[in-house]
């Protein structure tokens, strides 16, 4: 494993926030700005895995009632493309998004006027630049390592808040999830043939090591920001 990623796992698994979801100890600040914040940064990634999939004239305001395209880049095994496999997973968690907002008391008109935090947006906006700069591979891999980042993070995130003992007010039924919970746990869940999308994209751009590393590095960097942002600025420290 890269030493930068050994980091960055270090990092996320000691992260204040999920310490803190973890205790019981989570503010409505802050769970808000979680919502507040993936609202912008969803709009701004399925842009750029749409465009990473070929469809440059996607770019919708809200994700709310949005179809996703119909495929224009096939694999050669006829099997889907990862960014177009991504951008279905986004258009389709957006109204997930905004039943977790409603369980902390807010709205879509709230996320849509919501100032976001630079801090927190820097990943989206390097996925921006890689999608402008079409770096099919880089993206490719940067998906197998920082997606599996995220997804732990949403899991431990999942599994806290909905513990009944820590009063966060959501049901914790094995058999059903909470609809406010809802988001988490789709990103908690691990994504089936992940890596397999994503060597493919690798193997067809024939890309290099150093064609790839700094990207993936950089948008660990930024995973560990985002959430460092969300912790802040729920405790009024904006960034």
């Amino acid at each position: 494993m890269e030493t930068f990623n050994q980091k960055t796992e270090i990092l996320l698994a000691n992260h204040p926030y999920l310490k803190a979801a973890e205790k019981g100890l989570l503010t409505i600040g802050q769970r808000r700005a979680f919502a507040q914040e993936q609202y912008a940064i969803q709009l701004s990634d399925a842009t750029s895995f749409a465009r990473l999939a070929g469809h440059s004239d996607f770019t919708p305001s809200s994700l709310s009632n949005v179809k996703t395209p119909e495929p224009i880049i096939t694999p050669a095994d006829g099997s889907t493309d990862l960014f177009q496999f991504l951008l279905g997973g986004e258009v389709f968690a957006s109204s997930l998004l905004l039943d977790y907002a409603t369980g902390v008391g807010l709205d879509e008109n709230d996320l849509s006027s919501y100032q976001p935090c630079h801090k927190a947006q820097l990943y989206p906006t390097y996925w921006s630049h890689m999608s402008l700069s079409n770096k099919r591979a880089a993206g490719a891999a940067a998906c197998a390592v920082n997606f599996t980042a995220w997804g732990g993070m949403c899991r431990r995130l999942y599994e806290a808040l909905r513990k009944t003992e820590l009063n966060y007010g959501y049901t914790s039924d094995e058999n059903e999830i909470d609809s406010g919970l809802a988001f988490v746990n789709f990103f908690a869940t691990p994504i089936d043939g992940l890596d397999q999308m994503a060597a493919a994209i690798i193997e067809e751009e024939n890309a290099s090591y150093e064609d790839i590393v700094e990207h993936v590095k950089m948008l660990q960097k930024y995973e560990v920001m985002f959430w460092d942002s969300i912790f802040e600025t729920g405790e009024g420290v904006k960034l």
